[in-house]
């Protein structure tokens, strides 16, 4: 099996979006699309999908009949169809499965998503992002296809779930096309990275964190070869304006003079190769790599620098909220130090967002306390980027802060924001580029304490990754909330998990939390497999024990046979039981 494309070109109203883009697709082939927001990817999936057609170039699939089954971004469903009728018509298509067991899958994948009896009857339509996510992943995994093509497929999930998805990319033994910012489930997933930028695409061996090391090592040699480059050229230009000099000279003092006319050509000879030895290198010139803009450290830290901080900055005793009679968490307790950089995680929906709120002063109507030492300066970044002036311009919304234009400027400079994009209007920006700005008026804020929810919703991997470096030199504390794991793996020194009502704290980083639950199910696996190990360990000594009573009766030969062969198989059983339990006690 295999998937050609040659020299795809799309334009929409005159924009061209694609232009010349050519790769194949092996059957073996997991494939994570990158690149900037508004470079392409979705355009190129559903051109590989046949949602839309190209302007020129060519697709060839091998075979022919070759199946694709694409996963939009933003599903959408018949307003009329419900949640179970959506996944059956699904499992129906498929030919691979008999009608009578269509039914009973429907339901169970329905159940292991999460979406369980209650939902089943609800409209498709109506179902939330993550929900309706859930449900378009469920009709791929009961559809017959050759080759999957995944756009931002982890939106809106919580943790548990982007664990289930992996695990099926994973265990899927067909091509598949992720279009994804979650670098963590990148790394999960795939083993090749494609990245789209206006000159094309490139392809990239392993996953993301190979293709990070791949492309710091590209970015590293094609700077010594600009710089080799620049020198040439600097040299050239410094030999050329010598040599116009003694041309000059030699010309000037020529008249008559056989001699000083020799040296004058000789020199414009000269200097006519060194001028077609620079137009060679002008006409190939390499393009100046783009430099990382160094974050502003000392911008993000003016607040904290020189200050004392004492050990415990936010406190929060017994906390408990409800919404009328649904209890959202009870006697919530935690501690958060100075430095601390705290990720809080957990299943839509437990209440996250509303505890970022209670510790920010936002929503008042809950029980308990929440101590907040008098040096701790908040500094609040919402989802619903509320902090913005849509009618002023980037550069005038960070203004509003306690800055002045340098360091402004610098911060959004950070943030990808150079020369006159400063100065575009909020309100046509698109969602990440708000987000941006949210965080640049963040950091000029003088705050020495960040809450941060979804901070990096919206925004493609560029923008995560310099909003990381930031953050990541930042002396203050940090309490946010993220689906992103890689986010989390690379801030987060201590794990808050707020799941049914209650919050447990994690001393450690994420592979330390992740290392913790692992023992925890195992503990638990363990607990409940060591007591039915016992159980049956109890009930076959008895049945042994009863067996050999039997035997030392008087009994005909064929019934003592029998029990005999029954004896036997008992005794074998038992000690399979006893060399379980033996294993689990190690």
């Amino acid at each position: 099996m295999e998937i050609n494309f040659v020299n795809l070109t799309k334009s929409y109203q005159g924009k061209t979006i694609l232009e010349n883009v050519s790769g194949k697709i092996a059957v073996r082939d997991k494939i994570g699309l990158v690149g900037a927001n508004g470079i392409g990817k979705t355009t190129l999936a559903r051109l590989l999908s046949g949602r839309e057609g190209y302007d020129s170039g060519e697709i060839v699939f091998l075979p022919r009949t070759l199946k694709t089954y694409y996963v939009e971004q933003y599903p959408s469903f018949s307003p009329t169809v419900s949640v179970y009728e959506e996944l059956l018509e699904a499992a129906l298509n498929n030919p691979r499965i008999i009608k009578k067991d269509a039914e009973g899958l429907s339901k169970e994948m329905l159940s292991k998503v999460g979406l369980g009896k209650e939902k089943w009857k609800q409209r498709a339509a109506s179902l939330s992002g993550g929900e309706k996510t859930k449900l378009s992943l469920c009709k791929a995994m009961v559809s017959h296809f050759d080759f999957l093509i995944l756009d931002e497929p982890t939106n809106h999930l919580d943790l548990k779930s982007y664990e289930w998805l992996e695990e099926y990319v994973q265990s899927l033994d067909k091509p598949v096309l992720i279009i994804s910012h979650d670098r963590f489930f990148l790394d999960k997933t795939v083993n090749k990275i494609w990245e789209l930028t206006s000159r094309g695409l490139k392809k990239y061996d392993g996953n993301y964190t190979h293709y990070r090391v791949q492309k710091e090592r590209e970015l590293k040699n094609q700077l010594k070869e600009y710089e080799k480059q620049e020198a040439k050229i600097q040299d050239l230009k410094e030999a050329m304006g010598r040599l116009k000099g003694w041309y000059n000279q030699a010309h000037k003092e020529a008249g008559q003079n056989d001699f000083y006319r020799s040296k004058a050509k000789k020199h414009a000879k000269v200097l006519k190769a060194k001028e077609r030895q620079l137009e060679r290198i002008e006409k190939n010139k390499l393009e100046k790599p783009e430099k990382t803009v160094s974050p502003a450290f000392e911008v993000i830290n003016k607040s904290i620098i020189g200050q004392k901080f004492p050990p415990f900055l936010i406190q929060g005793r017994n906390l408990s909220k409800s919404f009328g009679e649904k209890t959202v968490f009870a006697d919530l307790s935690f501690d958060i130090k100075r430095k601390d950089k705290v990720a809080l995680i957990g299943p839509n929906g437990v209440g996250k967002s509303t505890l970022l709120k209670i510790i920010c002063g936002i929503d008042k109507d809950f029980r308990g306390r929440v101590i907040i030492n008098p040096s701790v300066k908040l500094g609040y970044f919402a989802q619903e980027l509320d902090n913005l002036r849509p009618e002023k311009t980037i550069l005038d919304n960070c203004l509003m802060e306690d800055t002045n234009v340098n360091e402004a400027r610098l911060s959004l400079a950070s943030l990808r924001f150079r020369g006159d994009d400063v100065y575009k209007k909020v309100a046509d920006l698109s969602m990440g580029e708000k987000g941006r700005v949210a965080f640049a008026k963040l950091v000029l804020s003088g705050a020495n304490f960040l809450v941060l929810d979804e901070l990096t919703n919206y925004m493609d991997i560029q923008s995560q990754e310099k909003i990381e470096a930031v953050l990541e030199e930042f002396e203050g504390s940090i309490l946010f909330v993220s689906h992103d794991r890689y986010f989390i793996k690379r801030l987060a020194g201590k794990i808050f998990v707020l799941e049914n009502q209650k919050l447990t704290c994690y001393d450690g980083d994420y592979e330390f939390y992740l290392k913790k639950i692992k023992e925890q199910s195992t503990k638990a696996m363990i607990g409940s497999d060591y007591a039915l190990i016992n159980d049956n360990i109890q009930r076959l000594e008895v049945e042994l024990a009863f067996l050999s009573g039997k035997l030392n009766e008087s009994l005909e030969e064929e019934e003592k046979a029998v029990l005999n062969e029954k004896f036997l198989a008992t005794a074998r059983e038992l000690n399979r039981y006893k060399k379980l339990l033996a294993q689990l006690k190690e």
